[in-house]
């Protein structure tokens, strides 16, 4: 294994930043693309019938709670697993393991 491979502390905190960022980024995308659907079955309905407001709010929470939030959960899964992942490997790089990063693999 080539030396410049070799994962380092100051690497890991590196990658830290840069996956909260991407992490923040997707979750938020994911919870607001959540909604904006909501909202667009809810003015889809209300433009099909326009007096029926508490049927088109009803509407949009079930839609939420049916494709908004399994999204947002499916993101927030997947974020933990790997941070989950990245907590592993700096165990294993504090603990004086070579760690190359051609080695780590992510889900």
């Amino acid at each position: 294994m080539d030396s410049s491979d070799r994962i380092s502390l100051d690497d890991l905190s590196d990658v830290r930043k840069t996956v909260s960022a991407m992490r923040s980024r997707s979750i938020l995308t994911a919870g607001v693309g959540g909604v904006i659907f909501s909202a667009f079955v809810a003015a889809a309905w209300l433009w099909l019938r326009p007096g029926e407001v508490s049927a088109a709010i009803s509407l949009a929470a079930v839609t939420y709670l049916l494709f908004g939030l399994p999204l947002l959960m499916h993101w927030v899964r997947h974020w933990r697993r790997i941070y989950q992942r990245l907590a592993d490997v700096e165990l294993r790089v504090q603990a004086g393991e070579a760690v190359y990063g051609s080695q780590v693999q992510f889900p």
